[in-house]
């Protein structure tokens, strides 16, 4: 994807699987990191749907793991799910279902979690998830309010059950629910908020990415550029996405796949 005369200013990197595996980076990493930040060409962003936690414990995460970083190149669901429920004027009392984590991030971005007076239901990736949080989302899905999520997930990488088992699970319980709106890869919510944060636009980015129906469809929905790492898993099946480049492991962006060497900047 992408306009042949585009040049591309930002490389955004999916996290788990792209760069790392099991909290190890793989081979070349840090020194891809470290020649991007060189190049006055590129800008860099590090992007996920994961809503456990907020951009500031990635930021922390991602510190720890030795990349080189600052608070302003982490990108996630977290934030996109502010700007999609300001964009649909829903709000501000919404039941939150997600961890305390996220809770306290929306609730720092101005937005109120309750039961009682919840104007929507937004779903994010539980890990603290009980039967009385999933007695009161149904409940609500029940009465008809607005279903909203952070991403579209239904695995997590480590196969833990994320937030697109739960869109299926209430749309189960009420036959009909739609869901209204969905803020992560690859919807246009996430999309909106790189341009803005970064000054781009869409044409100008790099998707760089493991998954099919998250980075590289959202890549393709959006008229990105897009790299494809397999990082030693055999090619999934692409069906109607189309990758710009596939690479067989992330350490070649470092040379051959590097983005001026492609003519993309």
């Amino acid at each position: 994807m992408g306009n042949d005369e585009t040049r591309s200013k930002l490389i955004l990197f999916d996290l788990d699987g792209t760069l790392y595996l099991e909290g190890k980076l793989f081979p070349g990493v840090p020194e891809l990191i470290s020649k991007i930040r060189e190049c006055p060409k590129l800008d860099y962003g590090f992007l996920t749907n994961n809503s456990t936690i907020g951009p500031v414990q990635y930021y922390e995460k991602l510190k720890r793991l030795g990349l080189e970083l600052e608070l302003r190149n982490v990108v996630t669901s977290c934030e996109a799910s502010c700007l999609m429920l300001h964009g649909m004027g829903l709000g501000p009392e919404v039941y939150l279902l997600g961890t305390k984590v996220f809770r306290d991030y929306m609730e720092s971005q101005g937005f109120k979690h309750s039961y009682e007076d919840a104007k929507a239901l937004l779903i994010a990736f539980d890990t603290e998830l009980t039967y009385q949080k999933l007695t009161e989302a149904t409940r609500l899905v029940l009465k008809g309010l607005p279903v909203v999520a952070s991403h579209p997930d239904p695995i997590c990488p480590g196969d833990l059950p994320d937030a697109g088992m739960l869109l299926e699970y209430f749309k189960a319980a009420k036959p009909g629910t739609i869901i209204q709106g969905i803020a992560g890869k690859p919807h246009h919510w996430l999309v909106e908020l790189i341009e803005q944060k970064f000054g781009v636009d869409r044409r100008e980015i790099i998707m760089v990415g493991d998954r099919v129906n998250t980075d590289m469809r959202f890549a393709q929905n959006f008229d990105m550029r897009s790299l494809m790492v397999l990082n030693g898993v055999p090619q999934p099946p692409l069906g109607d996405v189309k990758p710009t480049r596939i690479m067989p492991r992330i350490a070649q962006m470092l040379d051959e796949f590097w983005p001026e060497n492609l003519g993309w900047c």
